[in-house]
């Protein structure tokens, strides 16, 4: 894979979307019971999922992201690893390593595309906090 980002801003957004995901959880798998990973409650599993899979798929989505292409393949390529999310969460589901508790499927294809909007306006920052700092 070429590598298109700094180590810097690979480190940083995936602390970002660690962080974010624990939070999320902890409001929504803890708090509110909507869903959980394998069984209700904590379990070194889980723990895999949020420290390595999630930020490994994070920088592949920015390391690829066409930030000089038109808006238009953005949108599409925002979108396109939307769907791909949403496949990847049906299968989970489909094999019980996710578990729907009063979350639908319908929520996550409201939320992912928000959730890589947010994770390229954190990259953002990053790239403009990195520049500054370089100057």
């Amino acid at each position: 894979m070429p590598k298109r980002i700094s180590y810097m801003e690979m480190y940083t957004t995936s602390m970002f979307s660690t962080v974010l995901q624990l939070i999320t959880d902890i409001y929504l798998e803890f708090k509110y019971r909507l869903y959980w990973y394998f069984s209700p409650g904590i379990d070194n599993l889980t723990l895999w999922y949020v420290f390595f899979i999630y930020p490994a798929v994070n920088i592949i989505f920015l390391n690829f992201y066409p930030r000089l292409a038109t808006l238009s393949k953005q949108i599409l390529y925002i979108l396109g690893w939307s769907a791909f999310a949403l496949a990847y969460e049906w299968i989970a589901v489909q094999t019980e390593v996710f578990q729907y508790n009063g979350w639908k499927l319908w929520y996550s294809m409201l939320i992912y595309p928000l959730l890589y909007l947010l994770l390229l306006f954190n990259w953002l920052i990053i790239k403009t906090l990195k520049n500054k700092e370089d100057q």
